[in-house]
Order: structure tokens, then sequence, then C-alpha cells
């Protein structure tokens, strides 16, 4: 059993480098790595506009302690959220096999040494699986010498990386629900009004047109279909859906507008 947990813990300098390169993760193997991070031009912001389809609901403290139940229902109201996007490369610079290679793979040749001969010198018939591990830590002794001759190697790659930046989680001023042609104004919190709220509802009964969001110029159809409709009469009217159906919570649409409209620091 010591012997197992030894080759556990100890599985060899050359099949460890074996496997990294078998792996495709050999880049742990980087020496002195240097990256920069350089933004690219282009720059994208976009605005997501979620329509909720299901009642929201405040929570209040329930009767134990640390619990909470449902309490009355939230004002209807859009949820928006707003990022921009953009591209940065990031340039990556290294090199492998040098002095600390070197130093590192003559160590392992002399501890695996010295663990092979320690095991096969204590092999016997009451111990043989030392002859497999003493094998092992020979044979991998053997291929850690060669790999120490490995020559230094430089290493250059670039990879782009997506950059994400939250802008705001509140509604832009401008930003408008359009009803069947019809535009309502969004407040900052995502309220559209009593008039609005009745002319969705009745929209969802007798669906004609689209419901969309406006901001900037641009419009984004919101996606409400028979299975929107059912979440939405369901919740509002307790009209059964279909056996079995699942409903959605929300509508969401994404519109993309010019960089620095959205930009702004939440409040």
């Amino acid at each position: 059993m010591k012997a197992l947990v030894v080759l556990a813990l100890c599985s060899g300098c050359a099949t460890t480098w074996i496997a990294t390169q078998a792996s495709g993760t050999e880049r742990v193997w980087d020496e002195h790595a240097r990256d920069e991070l350089v933004p690219q031009p282009g720059l994208d912001e976009r605005l997501t506009v979620s329509l909720p389809l299901a009642i929201e609901y405040t929570t209040v403290p329930g009767a134990t302690a640390g619990s909470t139940v449902a309490g009355p229902p939230r004002p209807f109201a859009l949820a928006c959220s707003a990022e921009q996007r953009g591209t940065s490369v990031r340039y990556h610079s290294a090199f492998r096999y040098g002095s600390f290679w070197k130093k590192s793979t003559a160590i392992s040749f002399l501890i695996e040494g010295a663990i092979a001969s320690a095991m096969l010198l204590t092999a016997s018939s009451d111990r043989p699986n030392n002859y497999l591990y003493g094998g092992f830590f020979a044979a991998d002794a053997v291929v850690t010498a060669a790999i120490f001759f490995i020559p230094r190697k430089e290493v250059y790659r670039e990879e782009p990386i997506a950059m994400i930046t939250p802008l705001r989680t509140d509604c832009p001023d401008g930003l408008a629900l359009a009803i069947n042609g019809t535009a309502y104004p969004v407040d900052a919190a995502g309220h559209i009004g009593d008039v609005a709220e009745a002319a969705l509802a009745e929209w969802m009964q007798a669906p004609q047109g689209v419901v969309e969001t406006t901001f900037d110029g641009q419009a984004q159809v919101l996606p409400i279909g028979a299975r929107e409709q059912c979440a939405w009469q369901r919740e509002h009217t307790s009209q059964p859906c279909l056996p079995g159906e699942l409903t959605p919570r929300v509508a969401v649409a994404t519109l993309r507008v010019s960089p620095g409209t959205l930009a702004s620091i939440d409040h």
C-alpha cells in the first residue's frame, strides 16, 4: 500500500510531461510568462429588455426565523440591463525548457533513480509489486534524463478575448414599449403606466400586430407567441394551459445601439 501511495503522489516527471503533451496542456511549462491585453476597435452596446409574463410578488418574513413568504404582488415593470461588448487580444510570450526545467528534471532524475533502486533492491517474493513500481520509476528516470536535453523554446501566442462590461440596470430615457403600433414610454424603473398595462392585457387576449421595444431609432420585436400568451393568461386570468406545457416567465428583446448611447453610472 505504501508503494501505491508513493506512486500516486509521484507519478514521474517524464510521465507528467508526456501527459501534458497528449492533453494539450503543455503551457504549464511556460517560464517567465508575460501577458499583454490590447483592446481592439469596434465596441458594441446592447440593451436587453425583459417583459415579465408571470406576476412577481414581494417577499416578507415568515413565521420561522430566516424564512420568507410571498407578499403582495409587485407593480408590473419591465427589466432592463445594458452592457458594452468588445474584443481584446491577449499577447502571450514566454519560453520553455530553460534553467528551471533543467534543474527540475535533474532533481527528478535523481529522486526517481533513488526510488527505483530502493524498490528493486527490496523486491522479493513477499513484495512482488516492488518489481513493477521499481521498473516504472527506472523507466521514467531514463526518459527524464532524455527530456533534460530538450532545447529552450520561445513561445508566442495571440488569443482573442471577448470583453463584456455591464453599464446599467435601469431603463434608459427614451425607451418605449410599442403595442400594435402605439408607443408607450417606459420610465427608469420599467413602469409603463395603467393605460399601457391595459393595452398589453388586451393584446394578450387577442393579439393584433406585434409588441416591440424601441430605443434610439432601433426597434426589436418581443417574441410573444402561443406559449408566452399562455403563461400570461394563466397568471393574470387563471386560464389553464395545455397539460404538461412548459411556459416561459419572461419575453426578452435585445437592441444593439451606437457606442456611448447607454454608457452611464448606475445610481
